[in-house]
């Protein structure tokens, strides 16, 4: 299974564990990461409460200032959801962060300029 992101292609590689999952990218070479980690946590049974789905996905890619590399940049997208929680609160949790992480207030403001409070 290949994912596909912005037009980018992402092959699947080995497994890291049966739990995870790396998927690397057209860009990636012995000094240069592109490359996406998934990862699952499975619920646990809690007293008291809902147990919880874990999932996460991290993006890892050399960032470069317009020539050189200066370090790797990671995003790193952690979820937590109610087991039984309904599909639709679900789908609409995930598209309003995917929503407002394409905005100026996530893009510019929190990410590149550091500011929460605009």
């Amino acid at each position: 299974m290949a994912l596909t992101v912005n037009a980018k292609t992402y092959s699947n590689d080995t497994p890291r564990t049966a739990d995870s999952y790396r998927y690397v990218g057209t860009s990636n070479t012995a000094t240069t990461k592109d490359y996406i980690d998934l990862k699952r946590i499975p619920p646990r049974a809690i007293s008291g409460g809902y147990s919880k789905s874990r999932s996460q996905a991290k993006l890892t890619r050399t960032m470069t200032d317009g020539t050189d590399p200066v370090g790797d940049g990671i995003v790193t997208i952690d979820i937590a959801l109610p087991v039984g929680a309904a599909s639709a609160e679900v789908t609409a949790l995930l598209l309003d962060l995917a929503t407002w992480a394409a905005t100026t207030a996530a893009t510019t403001d929190l990410i590149q300029d550091h500011e929460i409070n605009q």
